[in-house]
């Protein structure tokens, strides 16, 4: 006699085909995991800072010189950066993909007037996780009645600036960041 329990045959509980063909996503995603955005944990940030350091070494270049990305490195990428991100009731570290293999992330900042979008990072553009980052913030920003969005890029990025312009955005000044790093400023008025 055997242990392995039987069931009902699968095919009794299985609708029938629909007869129109869906018409197939935009952007093909990579697997259910990296549709789901998560509030980022401590168990993140191991993940999330090499996803941070990937992405800026291989794309933005924070600095021209190794002394200037190191610096860059001491200051917004270690694990003290990210701790104190998640410990601050006014920030929320959000990412999406897996625990260990996170295809990208966002810091949302509330300020008094604002909300401060920071740190938006994928690891492959044009895949439109960084579309579903960028639309969960705003979407926070409504909930929590923050009427203007704002988000620092760093310069040269041509893709980064269609980006931000088509989801509403528009830049508004030259800014810098702590370590005196040129940076654009976007901001986007939401309705009131």
């Amino acid at each position: 006699m055997s242990d392995i329990p039987t069931t009902a045959p699968v095919s009794a509980s299985i609708a029938p085909a629909a007869t129109t063909t869906p018409t197939p996503p935009s952007v093909a995603p990579r697997g259910l995991d990296s549709l789901m955005i998560v509030h980022a944990t401590q168990a993140h940030v191991p993940y999330l800072r090499r996803l941070k350091e990937n992405v800026m070494t291989d794309r933005y270049r924070p600095a021209a010189d190794e002394v200037g990305f190191a610096a860059w490195r001491d200051v917004y990428c270690t694990d003290a950066y990210f701790a104190d991100i998640i410990a601050d009731p006014d920030c929320m570290l959000l990412c999406i993909g897996t625990l260990r293999d996170p295809v990208g992330m966002v810091v949302l900042r509330q300020g008094s007037d604002h909300l401060e979008i920071d740190d938006l990072l994928v690891l492959t553009p044009r895949q439109g996780d960084g579309g579903r980052l960028l639309v969960s913030a705003l979407r926070y920003a409504e909930v929590w009645r923050q009427q203007r969005v704002r988000i620092d890029v760093y310069p040269g990025h041509a893709d980064v600036d269609a980006f931000l312009v088509a989801h509403g955005f528009v830049k508004t000044e030259d800014a810098a960041n702590d370590l005196g790093r040129p940076m654009l400023r976007y901001e986007r008025l939401l309705d009131a």
